[in-house]
């Protein structure tokens, strides 16, 4: 949907292909190494000029706040207070993305307002101009605004794009409840040995191709807290893993949504269609080459 006062922009999660935590940081962050990719699963961003200069956000998702503690919201105020005589918005969220799952639901949305405001405003800002905004509203904005597949550095802002899978089919799946990121981070304990994993071989294989030599170099330190207080996250793992045409799974983010590599699109739908009473939520999904694109 697209015409001179709105348009609708497909603001789509990502998964974290690898995710290792570096060390600690003065402002509060973690210095991280991370794999980003896009998934298919999205939410429709719909924003609409204002004939003043008021921000007006509502969801048709009860947890998501319709205040400054919205991301979208905060990355409407943060255009609008930068650009002079813009004027105000009203934005729309619809939900597919869980919410606080490690899907990046939150960070896609902020993402889709800056770009989706950049396109109906005509601002004329560049990429690097909407990442700049991005990384002041949370580390995974910059890459929903990229999209595809990246290497992520630093917080996660200093990305390395790399070749998108084509297509490779996901079967995600969440037990329903969150877990607060910044609790994750929290209990990592740097003064234990690496793992015998390396993102640069992860990267390399995405870099040049190598789809199915990736599956091995899977990783995400955080697994480790989170299963041991959520041991339902690392059955859901175990369950996924051991699917009919599985290459593997990992938990995504901080969680608690995990996601399985299928085989293809059939054995990911059949594999979500027999968990679907077993989880909270539970659907199949492809790789995607964008973030965000307008409907």
């Amino acid at each position: 949907m697209a015409d001179s006062d709105s348009l609708c922009v497909h603001a789509h999660a990502k998964i974290n292909l690898y995710l290792d935590v570096i060390g600690n940081r003065p402002d509060g962050y973690h210095e991280i190494e991370t794999i980003f990719h896009s998934i298919g699963l999205h939410d429709d961003v719909i924003i609409r000029r204002r004939d003043n200069r008021n921000i007006k956000v509502h969801c048709n998702h009860p947890q998501v706040p319709n205040d400054v503690r919205n991301l979208a919201y905060r990355a409407a105020k943060l255009l609008r207070d930068n650009t002079p005589d813009l004027s105000g918005v009203e934005i729309e969220i619809q939900k597919r993305i869980p919410v606080a799952a490690g899907l990046g639901g939150g960070s896609a949305d902020a993402a889709a307002v800056l770009w989706g405001m950049n396109q109906l405003f005509d601002l004329g800002l560049t990429q690097s101009d909407l990442v700049g905004f991005g990384v002041q509203l949370g580390a995974d904005v910059p890459f929903c605004i990229l999209g595809g597949a990246a290497l992520g550095c630093g917080i996660g802002e200093v990305l390395t794009p790399l070749l998108p899978l084509d297509e490779a089919w996901l079967v995600l799946a969440n037990p329903g409840f969150e877990v607060p990121t910044a609790w994750a981070y929290q209990r990592i304990n740097l003064s234990l040995t690496k793992p015998k994993k390396n993102v640069k071989i992860l990267a390399c294989c995405l870099r040049n191709g190598e789809s199915p030599n990736f599956v091995t170099h899977l990783y995400n330190r955080l697994e480790v807290p989170v299963f041991a207080k959520y041991p339902v996250v690392a059955e859901l793992k175990g369950k996924l893993a051991k699917c009919s045409g599985s290459y593997g799974a990992l938990m995504s983010g901080s969680g608690a949504t995990v996601f399985g590599l299928m085989q293809n699109r059939s054995q990911a739908r059949l594999a979500a269609s027999n968990f679907e009473s077993d989880f909270a939520f539970c659907i199949a999904s492809p790789t995607c080459r964008v973030g965000l694109h307008i409907s």
